[in-house]
Order: C-alpha cells, then structure tokens, then sequence
C-alpha cells in the first residue's frame, strides 16, 4: 500500500511539473492557417527574405520563450516557381536543413534527416552550448519548421515532446 501511495505521489509530482507556472500553453494559427501550434507562451512573429537559387522567399518565424527554452515555428510559402518544381523544393529544405547544422557548428549528417521527421543536434550558439530539436516538412507549396533550442543541461524535454506533438501542419 506504501508503494502504492509513493507511486501516485511521483506521479501526481511529474503531472505538476509538466504544468509548470512557467508554461503557459496557448493555441496560435501560423501562416495564415498553414500551421497550428501550441506555444508554451505568448508568440511573437518576425520575418526576412531570403535569397534562395534566384527566389526571394518569405521566411517567417513565429518564437515564444520560457526561461532560457526557445520554441519556434518557422514558415515560408515557396514563390511559385519554387513549389511548381519538386526538386528545387526539395532543395530549399535540405538547405534550410544544412543551415541549421552550420549555424549550431556541427558538420551535418549524409544523408539529412528525412523530411517530416524529428532530429537533435548539439553544438554551440554565441551563448555557449545548446540543444536544437527539430523538425522540417514541406507541406502544399510551404516550408515549415519546428523548432526547441535550449542549454543540453536545461533542454525541456517533456515541454519540446508537448510543443513538437501539437504542431499540426496542412498536408
């Protein structure tokens, strides 16, 4: 029976954890629609273009931050020409994908994690050590990423599974 009560109250205890205060867990509609998200805070969006084989492209990024933790959904509806040709589409993700590994200082894997699938790298920010967790898909004509960064010691994990199973993309 005392196992019992310990085992209920670890439980209870992790419930509460993952209910953090801190996590204040809000549902936002992402690029018009294309992407729904739960984000452990208050979202804010900024954009840039980004030159890409002779294409300008929207690139927009969509960030709440709890603590030290980063959870991002980034989204870039493809020119036209760009979504009419798969290989060029294609191409756009595997180097939204390198940069993510060249902007974390690791050398990227060959091949690149496969679309649609969740990956970690760690490497180093300005701010010293960090964890990404990541997932990239292409989805009807756009470019979609999730996103969680944060310190490996203080990467939260519970949170970015959370963040990472409510991201719902258009398909």
């Amino acid at each position: 029976m005392a196992l019992i009560r310990v085992a209920l109250i670890l439980l209870v205890s992790l419930f509460l954890a993952a209910c953090s205060p801190d996590y204040n867990w809000r549902q936002v509609s992402v690029g018009e629609g294309a992407v729904m998200a739960f984000f452990p805070d208050k979202p804010v969006t900024q954009s840039r273009t980004l030159q890409f084989s002779g294409h300008d492209i929207e690139f927009a990024l969509t960030s709440a931050k709890v603590g030290d933790s980063l959870f991002t959904v980034a989204y870039a509806p493809l020119p036209v020409a760009v979504r009419n040709d798969e290989a060029l589409s294609r191409e756009f993700a595997k180097a939204v994908m390198q940069s993510l590994y060249r902007n974390m200082g690791v050398d990227e894997p060959d091949p690149l994690p496969t679309l649609g699938a969740s990956f970690a790298i760690n490497g180093k920010a300005p701010q010293g050590d960090m964890r990404l967790q990541a997932t990239v898909w292409l989805s009807r004509g756009v470019l979609v990423e999730g996103l969680v960064m944060a310190t490996p010691d203080a990467f939260p994990e519970p949170q970015a599974e959370q963040f990472f199973q409510g991201l719902e993309v258009a398909r």
